[in-house]
Order: structure tokens, then sequence, then C-alpha cells
């Protein structure tokens, strides 16, 4: 599988009456809707994408299929009506594609991969990708990036979109002169970020919480470190760097809102299994700790309960402690109490409750610890 063009208006969209800009500005007036040059470049494009052989729409006779289609229309409708432009008429149409990849057109066509859609840990994450590709619409990418290269037309980008989709026939020695163009726009860099910082209110308008905005940019390095680089030149995403993530949390946090991504990302739950040797607490394949004797299952299921919530809420290791009174030792956090060891438990682990619950502060240690490494947080 490879990464392509994630998060990211493609710059084949681009031929279109321009309103006047200054140094690449967002114009003091948005016009609302599509305008009429939007409309004609997509339309010209969706014909161009739809009749290239590679080119498969999600079988919507499939129940799961037509699930997902659904909720991605109405996600993309809520975003849209949210947005700084809320008169463009979104649709989004799924591609049967293991790339990670969405990109969205002028006129309101969305296209996501289903690759993408397996990636995402949450909606949140969807809407996420939905919004941030709403918000180049939103900033006027396509419009801007057509006043800084000159020259491109809706015939030179038919030439790019074929060359794009490995199509016979894309004569590269025309196509260059618009490549060079593009890549000296320094679009993947500034336009990226502020595609991230239009997602944001969008979002919060309609109830989605964005820290997945930097959750599903965390995934996506983290995939590329695992994949091959596939080398695209200007199409290439603009890679989701710690600069844009920093950008987005920065954002985020800005609106005083707190960064949570544990609740956004899909992350793993604690869970209770029951056996012989008593109830266990498991985190993917981590065992955390064993509760022993009667009522253990319970005790065991409120454990749980009480830790997911708290990473949800962002919970740090360095907020985990441990203290002592005369029945045992607890381990808490942000003044809760996750879990008790009393002397009988501590007794039957051959330990006493202090150790008792430092060994199971360690083995708490091991999921902060694999989720920095794995791009988690």
């Amino acid at each position: 599988m490879k990464i392509t063009a994630l998060l990211l208006v493609p710059v084949l969209a681009l031929a279109m009456a321009t309103p006047t800009f200054a140094r690449d500005a967002i114009p003091a007036t948005v016009p609302s809707a599509a305008t009429p040059q939007e409309i004609e470049m997509g339309t010209k494009a969706i014909a161009e994408i739809e009749k290239d052989p590679k080119f498969k729409p999600a079988d919507l006779k499939i129940p799961a299929n037509k699930e997902m289609a659904d909720k991605l229309n109405t996600m993309a409708k809520k975003l849209g009506a949210a947005s700084a432009r809320p008169g463009i008429e979104y649709k989004v149409t799924i591609i049967e594609d293991k790339e990670l990849n969405a990109f969205t057109l002028p006129n309101g066509q969305i296209y996501f991969y289903s690759g993408l859609i397996e990636a995402a840990g949450s909606d949140d994450e969807l809407a996420a990708v939905m919004a941030h590709e709403i918000g180049h619409n939103a900033r006027m990418h396509v419009l801007r990036l057509q006043k800084k290269g000159k020259g491109l037309n809706i015939i030179n980008m038919a030439a790019m979109l074929a060359m794009l989709l490995g199509r016979a026939g894309a004569d590269m020695a025309s196509i260059m002169p618009y490549v060079l163009t593009g890549i000296a726009s320094g679009y993947q860099v500034n336009y990226e970020k502020e595609a991230d910082a239009a997602a944001i209110p969008e979002m919060i308008a309609c109830g989605y919480n964005p820290s997945a905005i930097v959750t599903f940019m965390n995934r996506m390095a983290e995939e590329e470190q695992r994949r091959p680089k596939i080398e695209m030149g200007i199409y290439q995403t603009h890679p989701p760097s710690p600069e844009r993530a920093a950008a987005a949390r920065a954002e985020i946090e800005k609106r005083g809102l707190i960064y949570s991504p544990r609740a956004v990302s899909g992350a793993a739950q604690i869970l209770v299994t029951m056996k012989d040797s008593g109830a266990i607490l498991n985190w993917k394949t981590v065992q955390l700790l064993t509760l022993h004797g009667e009522g253990a299952q319970a005790r065991a299921d409120l454990t749980a309960t009480r830790l997911n919530n708290l990473l949800r809420a962002g919970l740090k290791l360095a907020e985990i402690t441990s203290t002592v009174d005369e029945k045992g030792a607890i381990l808490k956090a942000r003044n809760i109490e996750i879990v008790r060891a009393d002397n009988a438990e501590a007794k039957l682990q051959s330990l006493t409750p202090q150790a008792l619950t430092q060994k199971w502060r360690t083995n708490l240690s091991r999921i902060f610890w694999i989720e920095a490494m794995n791009g988690s947080l």
C-alpha cells in the first residue's frame, strides 16, 4: 500500500477566474457558494477522474458501504455548513483503494479512499480529515494558488490529472512547466497548516473533538515510517510534520480546549478477563494487574473503568502515585482512587502493599511508553 495525497486538495483544480489577492492573503469577501468557474472545473475534473480505468467507487449495494457513505455525506454537510463557505454543497464518494488518501474539488466533490477510512480510529478522526478538506475550500486555496500560478488552465490541469492517475499518454514535457509552478508556490506547507487551522472551528461547531486532527496526523507519520515512500513530486502530501501537529495542538489549546488524544484516536481500552488466577486487567498484550478474592471481578471492572476514563482525559504517568494507609496502599491519580492493594491482596502476591502498587504503576507505565513510541500521543 502506498501513501499519497493525504489531507490535500490536489493542485489539479486550479483554473478559474479569481478575485484580487494581496500577497496570497484570504480575501476580505469570501463567496458563500461555489462560483460558476469552480463548478465548471470540478465537473471537468470529476469526468477525468471517473473515466479512469483505476477508478473504482464503493458498491453501495453492500450495506456496510452504504452505511459508511451515508455517514460521510452527513458529516460533510454538517462540517460544510459550519465552514466559512456554507453555501458549497458537498458530496462524498468512496473509492475502493487501500491508499491512505482523501481530496476535495472546488465544486464540493470529496473523495475518500477506503484505506484511509480503515486507518481512522474514530468518527472524530474521520471528521478531522473531512474538516481539513473542507478547510481548503473555506480558505480559497484553489483560487489563491491559481493567482500565483498564472498560465494554468483546464487543459493543462487535465494533463496533470492524467499523469497523477497513471493514465497512458500523459506528456511529461508539456506538464513539467506547471509542475515547477506548483513547486514554487509553496502550497503544501502553508496551505496545509491553514486547512488544519480552519478545520478546528468547524469540528467544534459540529460537536467533534479537534484533538483528532493531531492524532490522525501522528498516525499517518507513523504509517509513513513503516511503509515504502512513493515519490510524487508536488502531488505527494506534505508530510504530517511535527511542526504541523504542534501548530494544530497550539490552536486547540488557544481556544481553551483540552488536548485529549486517547478520546479520539481509537486507543486500546483496558479490559478485564477472568481466570482461575483471578481478575486480570489487560491493555493490548500488556498484563497490568490481577485482583483476587471475593468481588474480584467487580473491583477489576471498576478499576478498568476509572483507568479508561482517566486515559481518555489525558492522564500522564507522573500523575499516578501510591500512598499508604493502615489498610494497605492505594494507587491514585487526580485525587481519584484507581485501585487498592490491601494487606490480603499483597500477601497473596508475596509483596508489601506499597511494593504491589509500585509494581502495578510500573506495568501501567508501559501504556505510556508504547503510545509514545507508536505516535499515539
